[in-house]
């Protein structure tokens, strides 16, 4: 364990860093308050041992900066105070300046190894809980099947790429896909080769994409590509080195079969005649990979602006 000792006296100072050492940590000890909060900034610290006299910065003062610093932080340090201060009063001081610990000056050596220890304890309680804590928010973000966003992580990516684009008034690009004859897969094959093909499909569109854009599971067979920054050109490519990869695929069925993968992909950005609402885009990207499969299936098609008014049109004089 890493652990700051903050000790104006020269003596005690060497004394408790040699302990400290002896005991296998390592210690970096600073002469006062100061001196320790620039140690504190420079990152790495687990645990702070300091006197709570001292010059410059006493160590009340030294737990007030370090709790401030820490706000936002996952990690707080766990702190220490050597006092001879005994007052209920003291230590209401000590406590509401963030102190966890007391310890009486003199320090008896075996009465700081089990303060440090039960320290230690709570530091490793608290990465466990941060821990769950992470794997609980991927849980609830990601699709357990392709390990991809889920739908609720795209519309957080799709509000917050919304506000940037309109914020710095750069084109945002999505592109809706989707898996050709998928239910005919999982009916013929069953729902294990299905399973596999949506993992198939994920690989591939996570490497197809560029450097900040984001892929997740919108629902289904169903994929949605969020692409910062793209117009509809750049969208369609996107799309179309991923159509490519994913047709290059072969996913061997337990009856000895090859499946040949495809999937149809439609392409939209904010890059057009008006800027439009981000559930809007995704609408206009997915009537896109609609075309796509009246076209034929295994191919990249693009909104463009008229296009749907003038499809009715086309099917009220047909």
């Amino acid at each position: 364990m890493h652990i700051l000792l903050a000790e104006d006296d020269a003596v005690t100072r060497r004394t408790l860093q040699r302990t400290l050492e002896n005991w296998g940590h390592q210690v970096t000890a600073a002469a006062d308050g100061e001196e320790a909060w620039l140690v504190w900034e420079a990152g790495g610290i687990q645990m702070v041992v300091s006197d709570w006299m001292m010059p410059r910065l006493d160590g009340p003062g030294l737990c007030r900066r370090i709790r401030v610093a820490e706000r936002g932080l996952d990690r707080r340090a766990y702190l220490m105070l050597l006092t001879s201060k005994g007052t209920v009063d003291d230590l209401t001081v000590g406590l509401e300046a963030g102190a966890d610990d007391f310890l009486a000056k003199p320090v008896a050596q075996a009465e700081l190894h089990a303060r440090l220890h039960a320290g230690a304890r709570l530091l490793v309680l608290q990465d466990q809980l941060l821990e769950s804590h992470r794997e609980m928010q991927k849980l609830a973000l990601t699709d357990p099947l392709t390990d991809l966003y889920n739908r609720r992580a795209l519309m957080g990516i799709l509000r917050k790429d919304e506000d940037r684009s309109r914020r710095d008034g750069k084109a945002m690009g999505v592109v809706v896909a989707d898996v050709d004859h998928f239910k005919s897969i999982n009916d013929q094959y069953g729902h294990d080769v299905g399973d596999k093909v949506l993992q198939v499909v994920a690989e591939c569109l996570q490497a197809s994409i560029r450097g900040g854009d984001q892929v997740g599971r919108w629902g289904g067979e169903e994929f949605l590509m969020v692409l910062p920054g793209a117009d509809v050109i750049q969208a369609a490519e996107v799309a179309e080195r991923c159509r490519k990869l994913l047709a290059s695929r072969r996913i061997p069925a337990p009856n000895g079969d090859i499946i040949h993968v495809r999937a149809s992909f439609g392409a939209a950005s904010t890059d057009a005649e008006d800027r439009v609402d981000v559930m809007t885009l995704v609408s206009q990207a997915d009537h896109a990979m609609y075309w796509a499969k009246e076209g034929g299936r295994n191919r990249v098609k693009i909104w463009v602006p008229g296009s749907q008014r003038n499809r009715n049109q086309n099917r009220k004089a047909g």
